[in-house]
């Protein structure tokens, strides 16, 4: 199967969100920056895809932001990959083409968070180049549901 990893244009996006529907996710709401992303401006916003025989097969968003530190910086997110395809190399072709935009828009960086239990996407980012270089804890307080409400 002949599979091409590109930027998407507008017209794909039915496609995209047949896939993510696929994936479990509502892809009018992937639009916002997400938990990392909301105290960012959001300079511009793309998704790379892997088209097979004229369907979605695999995605992630990409925003580009004007960190004020070091300049021009790329966020990845949502990165999904159809299941009997996630052990070739698509993942690390996906990341190639975001990597190969970035350098092309003159970002200085670009960062995602990944689950700690996805050692396999890890390995993807850590392949290309990426580092850890920070943890994060996420906290969360369970209120009792008034019976009232």
């Amino acid at each position: 199967m002949e599979i091409e990893v590109r930027l998407a244009t507008a017209q794909d996006r039915r496609a995209l969100d047949r896939f993510y529907n696929r994936e479990g996710l509502d892809f009018q709401s992937l639009s916002g920056t997400g938990k990392l992303g909301a105290s960012r401006d959001v300079k511009e916003t793309m998704y790379v895809i892997a088209i097979a025989a004229d369907d979605v097969v695999a995605a992630l968003k990409l925003d580009i932001f004007d960190d004020p530190r070091i300049g021009l910086t790329g966020l990845i997110q949502h990165f999904e990959i159809e299941d009997e395809l996630e052990r070739t190399d698509l993942g690390l072709r996906m990341i190639q083409e975001v990597v190969v935009l970035a350098e092309e828009r003159g970002l200085r960086a670009l960062d995602t968070v990944v689950p700690e239990d996805r050692r396999d996407v890890i390995s993807i980012f850590e392949e290309l180049g990426f580092e850890e270089f920070c943890r994060e804890v996420c906290l969360r307080r369970e209120l009792r549901i008034s019976p009232f409400r």
